[in-house]
């Protein structure tokens, strides 16, 4: 989401590490500028390009806890490195602030009215329950604060007691749907195999069965809104793209029926806070229209259609090929496959019910949960500066844009790992499922992320972290534990080879395998 606001840039070979800053009469000093062969473009290309160029520029410039600038036609950016700085940077919201951000992916991506991408720039108020002194933002226009509102209930332990069972359910019917047998199948893309698995699983779990029935082709026409996102975040106009505008256009329309037929027939509230709403969905979705109902018209059908897609996009983009990369690095390996098994099978109840809680307690099923989004993240996490303040030494300019790259971060010289029993070393850019596995005095392996706080950041950090974190874990280990449970499935692809990262997504969070995955598939004779 963070690639909405620029024109991206530059294929550039790196000149020198050691280049000067300008200081100021403070003390402190405007980050360096990464060397460019094209002055006056600067590293306009690099970002163009995006991707895999993008990337590389990152990983190949970024100073270990130190900070860096990138330059180019319209654009001047802060990239920030190591744990002290990034705590610094994202915990506090006073200096830092999302709303560019947030009002061009509204735009960009999701097609927003340009009066409510206006609007969301102009919310000076802040998330807190009262507003930041001499701000004068109507309730009802409180962008930030009003969605913290929506998600804190969507993701509150009462609502998640209410999606989870909802989808573990959805996940077991959706296999079922499938009608594979007790031969094996062989398919030819495991990423379109967990997307068709997962993709309705989370829609029906947060909207309710009516999305997908007003909608039967949402899930094809979201994988070709989906593959559009690339060109659509970097803001060009649509004209250039018309498969874009027209796949956009095809899901907010879906919105709008979807809207519509749940304003139509929704039920009679029970009470006011009530769970689940056969209409609506998750009731917390059904109550977030009423935090907008005095904004001078600005949540029109639109608008609606907008944060409909947006959040049907948050609950299901990212965690799909995160999903898919948990299977593919499990079940490419014999022995962690058997292992993880063995761990899913103590986590069912003795009638055989799966039981999430105990998914999301167990050590190994956890460690392989966080390594896999430490290997396979690729987001930029993005603020722009309120005012010109100091981040430790260095100097941010108002209106300078302020950023982190995951990858950079999970790719640093502190995840070289040794294995304690083995002794043999384990690298950053490999993956390691007992990277997050540690021993307790009595010699009992725990899960721990003791010591990685600020280093490991698949979910951001401070208040605009990932709010829907907690149930995406869950979605990773049922999405796991529920095709372990009902399907024996074996790559065809050669022993050690794997896909790589596709980087043209570079950004936006989980990377999609860049190459097609080949399997074999049949239904279990009995369960785990």
């Amino acid at each position: 989401m963070s690639l909405a606001f620029i024109l991206l840039i530059t294929a550039f070979p790196l000149l020198s590490r050691a280049f000067a800053s300008k200081s100021f009469p403070n003390g402190g000093s405007r980050p360096a500028i990464v060397p460019s062969t094209i002055p006056l473009l600067s590293h306009t290309w690099t970002f163009v390009l995006g991707g895999s160029k993008m990337a590389a520029a990152f990983l190949q410039t970024s100073m270990t806890d130190g900070a860096i600038r990138f330059k180019g036609i319209g654009f001047d950016m802060t990239v920030l490195s190591g744990p002290k700085l990034i705590r610094k940077a994202l915990i506090s919201p006073q200096d830092l602030h999302m709303n560019i951000i947030s009002a061009n992916a509204m735009g960009n991506l999701f097609g927003a009215p340009k009066a409510l991408c206006d609007a969301i720039i102009t919310d000076n108020s802040g998330n807190a329950a009262k507003p930041i002194p001499g701000t004068q933002v109507p309730l009802g226009r409180r962008f930030a604060r009003n969605q913290g509102i929506f998600f804190k209930e969507a993701f509150a332990k009462r609502s998640l007691d209410e999606i989870i069972p909802r989808f573990t359910r959805n996940l077991y019917d959706q296999c079922e749907l499938l009608h594979v047998g007790t031969d094996w199948v062989e398919m030819d893309n495991l990423f379109d195999f967990v997307h068709c698995l997962v993709f309705p699983s989370a829609v029906k779990s947060f909207f309710g069965d009516t999305m997908l029935q007003v909608n039967p082709n949402l899930l094809p026409d979201f994988r070709a809104f989906e593959d559009q996102l690339p060109f659509l975040a970097m803001g060009l106009p649509v004209w250039m793209k018309p498969q874009a505008q027209r796949a956009r256009t095809k899901c907010l329309d879906a919105m709008k029926r979807w809207r519509q037929e749940a304003t139509k027939t929704e039920e009679p509230l029970v009470s006011s806070d009530q769970l689940w709403d056969s209409a609506w969905g998750l009731g917390a979705i059904r109550r977030f229209r009423y935090l907008f109902k005095d904004t001078d018209g600005i949540f029109g059908e639109d608008a609606w259609a907008a944060t409909d897609l947006a959040y049907v996009w948050a609950f299901t983009s990212n965690v799909i090929p995160a999903s898919f990369w948990y299977l593919f690095e499990t079940v490419s390996r014999d022995s962690l496959l058997q292992s993880a098994k063995e761990q899913v099978s103590t986590s069912k109840t003795s009638a055989g019910i799966l039981q999430a809680g105990e998914l999301a307690k167990n050590p190994l099923l956890q460690s392989i949960y966080a390594e896999t989004l430490r290997l396979h993240t690729a987001s930029l996490l993005t603020r722009t500066s309120k005012r010109d303040h100091k981040i430790d030494s260095w100097i941010i300019p108002k209106d300078q844009y302020v950023m982190v790259a995951t990858q950079v971060e999970h790719r640093s010289p502190y995840w070289n790992t040794v294995d304690p029993e083995t002794g043999s070393r384990h690298s950053p850019y490999s993956f390691y499922p007992e990277r997050f596995l540690t021993k307790d005095e009595d010699g009992n392996v725990e899960f721990s992320m003791e010591g990685k706080q600020g280093r490991w950041l698949p979910y951001g950090m401070g208040e605009h972290m990932c709010p829907g974190r907690h149930f995406a874990k869950y979605e990773m280990l049922l999405v796991f534990a529920v095709i372990v449970d009902v399907f024996d499935i074996e790559l065809m692809t050669p022993t050690g080879w794997k896909p790589e990262d596709d980087m043209s997504r570079y950004g936006l969070g989980a990377t999609r395998p860049k190459q097609e995955v080949k399997f074999r598939i049949r239904q279990r004779a009995s369960s785990l």
